[in-house]
């Protein structure tokens, strides 16, 4: 590798902590609805091009957000997970059961990040955010990983729903 090459890469290393904890969280969380995702990829870049939004926001010495990020279809296959009922349209159930999807994902990093310089000592309420194809930003000074998952126990014929992301947003503490 020239010294060329070198710094071009430079620019796209995650950073390897949020990236584990992201993975742990969300392995955890999908876990107890009877899920288990595989990460198949993790950018710094924080983005949402599917239809449904979980937020949580994450404060303490660190504060940010996480969003989870999925389509309608993923969105219902895994709230009929956690209900233990097939769900075909959205309504005050399954929106509530992704709703605490999205909490226990969040809980779960928190708890992966216990120790470590981002470390964050509370959650919010999660809210719901319908509509695809937003970006968020953030001023300088935040970190950001988002870690895409599989989730393959839903049917190959849906194969593009079958893709959730799972962003988290962290200001480090300073002192």
């Amino acid at each position: 590798m020239t010294s060329t090459d070198s710094d071009a890469t430079l620019g796209l290393a995650v950073d390897q902590a949020l990236v584990t904890a992201v993975i742990q969280g969300t392995n955890a969380g999908l876990q107890m609805a009877g899920v288990e995702p595989t990460a198949v990829g993790a950018s710094r870049l924080g983005h949402s091009n599917r239809k449904i939004g979980v937020m949580v926001g994450l404060v303490g010495l660190n504060n940010g957000t996480i969003l989870v990020n999925m389509s309608e279809r993923a969105m219902l296959f895994l709230a009929g997970k956690m209900l233990f009922e097939d769900q075909s349209e959205l309504n005050e159930d399954n929106i509530d059961a992704i709703c605490e999807i999205g909490n226990m994902i969040a809980g779960c990093t928190k708890e992966a990040l216990d120790g470590s310089d981002y470390e964050i000592s509370n959650i919010s309420v999660p809210s719901m955010i319908l509509g695809a194809a937003y970006d968020i930003h953030y001023t300088r000074g935040i970190d950001t990983v988002s870690v895409e998952f599989e989730v393959s126990e839903m049917p190959f014929s849906h194969y593009q729903d079958r893709f959730i992301s799972v962003t988290i947003s962290l200001l480090r503490r300073v002192a």
